[in-house]
């Protein structure tokens, strides 16, 4: 588990920067739910389990882009301070907010840049889908799930020019 931390680290920097603006698309109901969702990618930018714990339920579960499953103080435990790392910068985009009484999914990708196998920086980026409910303190994170999105295959190559006639 501690290459998917360090690979999730690398995905989220600059999150409530880079959700401002499809913040705006969206309607003003769903914006506790987009501010959770930034403040929570925040905190785990910063390392900070004591923000984190106040963001997600008693019986938070989630799914590794590696397929792991971590509860509550497993995932907790990923976020102590001996164990804080330097993270790249990273964008949020696209939060689709569904809606369902007491409960709602956030669905919006983390894109970062990382080292290609050239030495050239290249984008990954990770689907999050996220569980949220409403509790009598407000909205909390119940789930999530990360999914790596596939690298975009290069741009074909050019087809030779036709010989003139």
């Amino acid at each position: 588990m501690a290459g998917y931390r360090g690979f999730f680290a690398l995905g989220t920097t600059l999150a409530l920067a880079a959700m401002a603006a499809p913040a705006a698309a969206q309607s003003a109901e769903d914006a506790p739910l987009i501010a959770l969702v930034n403040k929570f990618v925040e905190a785990e930018r910063q390392y900070d389990q004591k923000q984190i714990a106040a963001l997600i339920t008693d019986d938070y579960a989630e799914v590794s882009p590696l397929g792991e499953l971590d509860l509550h103080d497993a995932f907790l435990g990923f976020y102590a301070p001996d164990k804080k790392r330097e993270v790249p910068a990273t964008t949020l985009s696209a939060p689709l907010v569904r809606r369902y009484g007491d409960s709602a999914s956030i669905i919006t990708t983390i894109s970062f840049q990382r080292p290609g196998p050239d030495g050239q920086p290249r984008t990954a980026s990770i689907r999050v889908g996220f569980l949220a409910v409403k509790t009598k303190d407000g909205w909390k994170l119940a789930s999530a799930q990360y999914t790596p999105e596939r690298p975009k295959a290069p741009a074909a190559p050019a087809a030779p020019a036709a010989p003139a006639k």
